[in-house]
């Protein structure tokens, strides 16, 4: 049970992960530690499958969230990261600034729904190219500017839930 998430699933560590074979791997060992299958055997054999079962889960929800998985990656290497911790940039902040501002102002546009995936798309794009930063960043063992990345793709991550919310609230 001292093995990393990549190691659980037989993946390469870094920050491009194999969806399919993440999906594929997982499906194997919820199978192969399922509750049911050591419902005969002893308390102890059941609580350690049920701690590796949960072990799983857990490593199969960050393997699969980008922002959480660039964070797994930057702790692997020794770098502690805060809950939602803000960046210096000052350029990419205006920018956020403008892009929330554009989200508020969608409900008010002459076509909200053109416009909100108008937004999407920008906000999609932004994401992909600090994706690469950060992948970048870590293949060159720039800690700094992956945590820098990071810091920008939890802005971005949280825009893209406001976004997804907000279409949800207009399609009511």
């Amino acid at each position: 049970m001292q093995q990393n998430h990549f190691e659980i699933f037989g993946l390469p560590v870094g920050y491009q992960v194999d969806r399919q074979a993440l999906a594929k791997r997982y499906r194997e060992l919820q199978q192969e530690f399922h509750p049911d299958r050591f419902a005969a055997k002893s308390d102890r054999e059941q609580m350690l499958a049920m701690q590796y079962a949960a072990q799983i889960n857990e490593a199969n929800n960050t393997l699969k969230d980008p922002v959480a998985r660039a964070a797994y990656l930057l702790k692997l290497r020794g770098v502690e990261i805060k809950a939602e911790q803000t960046t210096a940039d000052g350029a990419f902040l205006m920018q956020q600034m403008m892009l929330r501002e554009r989200l508020e102002e969608v409900r008010e546009a002459s076509d909200p729904e053109s416009e909100l995936e108008e937004l999407g798309a920008e906000a999609a794009s932004l994401f992909k190219a600090q994706e690469q930063a950060f992948s970048d960043a870590l293949d060159a063992e720039a800690l700094g500017d992956g945590e820098s990345a990071l810091s920008k793709l939890q802005f971005l991550a949280k825009l893209q839930r406001q976004i997804e919310e907000l279409e949800e609230d207009l399609l009511d």
